[in-house]
């Protein structure tokens, strides 16, 4: 069966739809896909929008079994983000509860370009003092120096 929500009124209305899966049918769940592939080769990874250094390859982590995560985005729309110990040109910036975690999850920050205030993901800090930033995937680049040789190779 098809249903759809209106969010709230808009000009034009902003609406989600859906199709609710039959009972009998089991949902798997929805595996991240890399979309930006030329991530997967890099070592050196920019802002999308500016070219800034953001992170590197060798600060990928694992949380949960996965460097990479699909979380909820604007309007319903899924975004995949990859998991990094270290993003030294992203700033953490204010504090807010996301939708999917609870207070004992830890605290939440927005995560910023450093330089051009693009918004690169979030800041993660967990009670115990352990942090860590989900970065959207589509919101990075290789840096140029690297999308040249990965051209050639």
């Amino acid at each position: 069966m098809d249903k759809h929500l209106t969010l709230f009124a808009t000009t034009p209305p902003i609406v989600l739809s859906w199709d609710e899966a039959d009972e009998e049918t089991p949902v798997l769940p929805e595996k991240p896909v890399l979309t930006n592939t030329e991530l997967a080769k890099g070592d050196r990874f920019v802002c999308a929008q500016c070219g800034a250094d953001v992170t590197r390859a060798s600060h990928r982590i694992a949380v949960a079994g996965s460097h990479r995560h699909r979380m909820p985005g604007p309007h319903g729309l899924a975004q995949e983000v990859g998991l990094f110990s270290l993003a030294p040109g992203c700033t953490p910036l204010g504090h807010f509860a996301l939708d999917f975690s609870t207070p004992s999850d830890g605290q939440w920050q927005m995560g910023i370009c450093a330089i051009c205030g693009n918004h690169l993901g979030w800041h993660h800090q967990s009670a115990d003092g352990i942090g860590f930033y989900g970065l959207i995937l589509d919101h990075l680049a290789l840096a140029d120096d690297e999308a040249g040789e990965a051209d050639t190779a």
